[in-house]
């Protein structure tokens, strides 16, 4: 009987140890498959470079410099590349789960985002936690954005978290690539559309 009662004991710790990992931890854990460029010892060196004040590169799989650019209890922001970065956001869910928001992006000025969610396991999350917005989205309304609308043909949304929050921006960055007229048309039209975590999505 008392070995049982240890048993259930060790399983509970065990579990609340699972439930309580923190995000240095999952970072670590993260599967090679979400992040090829970095190897787990990448990962850890970056996490204990970081938390000793050192200076935190890697030498990444394509004999490139990765670092840390923040770290907080429940935000990581990475760069990963010249032209590539990631951003990792621990977020509670209703029922006391821990959702990852994990953002990468490419490309310079003109940027664009894919964003995942996934639990703490690193499995895929249900997608439904945030909507894409539309490009006419970005734009103030006015008479004009009929006209400016007819040279955005080309989805380039940069998304991003914020450390001390947790809120995400997007920005529509494709003014970047037109043309001087087309860009100058078209930026002074264009809004940031800012989304709040409610718990059970970003809204």
């Amino acid at each position: 009987m008392k070995k049982l009662i240890f048993l259930v004991i060790l399983a509970a710790l065990f579990c609340a140890r699972a439930e309580a990992q923190s995000l240095r931890d999952l970072f670590v854990e993260m599967p090679d498959t979400l992040l090829p460029l970095l190897t787990t010892n990448d990962r850890r060196d970056l996490i204990d470079f970081w938390d000793a004040r050192m200076s935190n590169e890697v030498t990444n799989r394509l004999d490139g410099k990765s670092r840390i650019t923040a770290l907080t209890d429940d935000f990581l922001a990475l760069r990963l590349t010249h032209s590539s970065s990631m951003q990792i956001k621990m977020l509670s869910a209703e029922g006391g789960d821990t959702l990852l928001c994990v953002i990468n992006t490419v490309g310079g000025e003109a940027s664009d985002s894919r964003i995942r969610f996934y639990d703490n396991r690193w499995h895929n999350a249900d997608a439904h936690y945030f909507e894409k917005p539309s490009i006419s989205d970005f734009f103030i309304p006015s008479d004009s954005v009929a006209d400016a609308l007819d040279v955005c043909d080309i989805y380039l949304v940069q998304l991003s978290l914020a450390p001390e929050s947790d809120s995400l921006r997007a920005d529509y960055t494709m003014p970047a690539y037109m043309t001087r007229g087309d860009s100058a048309r078209v930026a002074p039209l264009l809004r940031p559309l800012h989304y709040r975590w409610t718990g059970k999505r970003f809204e």
